[in-house]
């Protein structure tokens, strides 16, 4: 199940602000622009799964599918694949296990070394891919498409400002750099294609 922010009612500029005089360390815009961020986010991801839902995949599933794309013939180790997509070997196997199981991709030795397995699209997960990418690059166009080329850019880096001082708040936490977000690097992933 995906990370998900449940608070909808965010309070306005001023309720926060007021709050800053019980709270020296609180700066209002920066709570501000958190609250939104984390809300936007969130609404970001219920969309894309109930899109992936409809098309009968996860997002899990879908990130599989796009890391194979990249390069379709040359095949991914299941655990090079599983640091790529943030998830753990066991959440790979389970992962790996549905895709084989719908034909979507296939495990086989490494030419290499007979004691570790690569994964592959399957014609059939080519043509799955194929028949989904038009409708979700459309829905991605759409959902930006309020924003100039330069506010894309923009955003990206503003983002990527936010995105360095994950480490601090991870340690601050008590957990290791990247656990729960893969890597703190802006990285447009496999949800990119």
């Amino acid at each position: 199940m995906p990370a998900m922010f449940y608070l909808r009612d965010l309070p306005k500029y001023e309720a926060i602000r007021q709050r800053a005089a019980r709270y020296p360390e609180l700066d209002p815009r920066a709570l501000e622009v958190f609250l939104v961020l984390l809300r936007v986010a969130s609404d970001v991801l219920d969309g894309l799964e109930a899109f992936l839902a409809s098309r009968g995949t996860s997002q899990g599933k879908f990130t599989i599918l796009m890391l194979l794309n990249r390069d379709p013939d040359a095949g991914i180790s299941p655990s090079e694949l599983a640091d790529r997509s943030g998830v753990t070997r066991a959440t790979i196997t389970g992962l790996l296990d549905g895709l084989t199981r719908e034909k979507l991709v296939l495990r086989e030795d490494d030419a290499g070394d007979r004691r570790k397995a690569v994964v592959r699209l399957t014609r059939r997960g080519r043509t799955h891919l194929e028949t989904m990418l038009p409708a979700y690059y459309g829905q991605v166009a759409e959902l930006m498409s309020e924003l100039t080329d330069d506010e894309k850019v923009e955003l990206i880096a503003l983002l990527g400002k936010v995105n360095k001082r994950l480490p601090k708040l991870w340690a601050a936490a008590g957990k290791p750099v990247g656990t729960d977000g893969g890597d703190t690097t802006m990285n447009p992933g496999p949800a990119a294609g």
